[in-house]
């Protein structure tokens, strides 16, 4: 039976495996390239900032207009991260 608590205990203390965040946003794309109006359609996990934090990058990125996956002036893009 200490040997059962014990066990249980170390595995409630051991460092949590390493968590993947996946957001995934849709913007509008202006004539130069920039992704503008951006919002947020899913994020994975919930409440740590995974969606927020995409919004903030989406902001930096330029895209062609003319690559095949802007469709009506818009593009969705996926972002993976690697959470502390």
């Amino acid at each position: 039976m200490i040997a059962a608590l014990f066990a249980a205990a170390v595995l409630q203390t051991a460092a949590p495996v390493e968590v993947q965040g996946l957001a995934v946003v849709d913007c509008r794309v202006t004539p130069a390239g920039r992704l503008r109006h951006c919002k947020l359609v899913s994020e994975t996990p919930t409440g740590r900032n995974v969606g927020a934090f995409a919004l903030k990058l989406a902001g930096s990125f330029h895209v062609d207009p003319k690559d095949r996956r802007v469709r009506a002036g818009r593009i969705r893009v996926p972002m993976q991260f690697k959470l502390p």
